[in-house]
């Protein structure tokens, strides 16, 4: 699941959910990769997005 995130650090948060890997992509490039996430917490936080603004969830919707 790939998720757009609008913030002045954030750009993208993208979720593995065979591995449970979080990938954080960074506007400036940079990655950080979050091993042994809860796909419970990605619930959590994909809650609080727009359905605008995550394919995912458009993609979900339609």
């Amino acid at each position: 699941m790939r998720f757009l995130v609008y913030t002045k650090t954030i750009a993208e948060l993208d979720y593995d959910e065979e591995t449970r890997v979080l990938t954080i992509i960074y506007r400036d490039g940079q990655l950080r990769s979050v091993p042994h996430v809860d796909p419970k917490i990605m619930m959590r936080m994909v809650a609080q997005l727009p359905p605008e603004r995550s394919l995912y969830l458009m993609q979900a919707a339609i």
